[in-house]
């Protein structure tokens, strides 16, 4: 068999690991579904309907002008139920503005009223300010009986499928995150795991002194870092070229069961590193150290070399006098060879293990004059 005829053969087997439907449904049908919980948009999705209000009033004035709408996608469980996997801003919005979109405390979310930033727009001259209950019948009525492709992912599928689906149609968007993709993927696979790394991002030894930006909390940043964190701690030695891949890689493998990982002993470790480097910099943590002070915001590059020394060191360090270690943390941050592998760029294999190498080196070497 040549390489085309092997092709040809891995796409036949891989083809029947998903089963789709595509289906014309109008937009009332669907709010229909969603009201009797027969159309589920997960909590973890709905975390990450963020369309701005103009965003909103151009989709709503889309439809009412009768323009193409994408196809939303949707995966159906052993009972028949649809959960959305893409299309959440859509749907989202036209559940909103009719009135019958739920938060995530299960309560009805208000109504919203159209605004349009530029109004010179099409329909924004009338269409702005008004609410759904506002319109002309004909326009509700547009609104409901307006026709959505609806692409199914059918039950008999493999389990990856759905989250293989939301990965390739959301991946390398402006929109989402890696880790907000990577909780969406990873929280319907194992929501035990994921609900697992919401308590340790809720630790306060790690919360209280991340230092992170607002939006960089609202896009997961602080989930992701803990993830981060348990990948280049197990395994850097295999690091290519690109971290965030190389995170949702691993720790699918961690989810797979197809590497060792043990969330009990894992978790101490995080809770036991964190501790003892937040106990001697607080909010300095996780900053670079230069002309006697702590400058700037969150380096991701100290957080690799500090965590992932300590963390493999433990019980070394725990045994450490406190003073000691603190001077070793620092001489850390302040280390040439260490700044050589921060910067542009160092997202190499190379300058990651760099670093990690002088953190443990500094670490663990014995100080002649104590």
């Amino acid at each position: 068999m040549n390489q085309s005829q092997e092709l040809d053969a891995l796409i036949d087997r891989e083809r029947n690991h998903i089963r789709t439907d595509k289906l014309d449904m109008t937009y009332g049908e669907l709010a229909s579904l969603y009201e009797n919980k027969e159309l589920i948009i997960s909590p973890e999705y709905q975390r990450l309907f963020r369309w701005g209000e103009d965003q909103k009033a151009r989709f709503i004035e889309s439809i009412l002008l009768g323009f193409p709408i994408p196809a939303i996608f949707v995966a159906e469980d052993q009972q028949g139920v649809w959960e959305l996997v893409d299309g959440l801003q859509r749907m989202s919005t036209i559940l909103e503005y009719i009135g019958v979109l739920k938060d995530l405390s299960d309560e009805l979310v208000a109504p919203s009223r159209i605004s349009f930033d530029n109004k010179k727009s099409t329909l924004a001259p009338l269409l702005d300010g008004l609410r759904y209950e506002e319109l002309s019948l004909r326009s509700r009525l547009s609104i409901k009986r307006a026709h959505c492709r609806v692409e199914v992912i059918k039950v008999g599928s493999s389990e990856r499928m759905k989250y293989e689906v939301f990965e390739r149609l959301n991946t390398g968007g402006a929109d989402l995150s890696a880790q907000e993709v990577r909780n969406c993927i990873f929280r319907a696979t194992d929501p035990d795991f994921m609900r697992w790394v919401d308590e340790l991002a809720e630790y306060p030894a790690y919360r209280d002194f991340l230092g992170i930006s607002d939006n960089q909390k609202n896009a997961m940043y602080d989930r992701g870092l803990v993830l981060r964190f348990f990948t280049l701690k197990n395994n850097a030695e295999n690091f290519g070229h690109d971290v965030e891949p190389f995170i949702t890689a691993y720790i699918r493998e961690v989810l797979e069961e197809t590497v060792e990982f043990d969330m009990d002993i894992e978790g101490q470790v995080f809770r036991d590193t964190f501790d003892i480097i937040t106990r001697i910099f607080g909010d300095d943590s996780w900053h670079y150290f230069k002309d006697g002070k702590h400058r700037g915001p969150f380096s991701v590059y100290v957080f690799d070399a500090l965590s992932i020394a300590v963390a493999r060191h433990l019980e070394y360090v725990k045994r450490i006098d406190p003073s000691i270690l603190e001077d070793k943390l620092l001489e850390v941050k302040t280390s040439s060879e260490f700044l050589k592998n921060t910067g542009a760029g160092a997202n190499t294999k190379a300058r990651l293990l760099g670093r990690i190498a002088v953190a443990v080196d500094i670490l663990t070497k014995e100080d002649e004059n104590r």
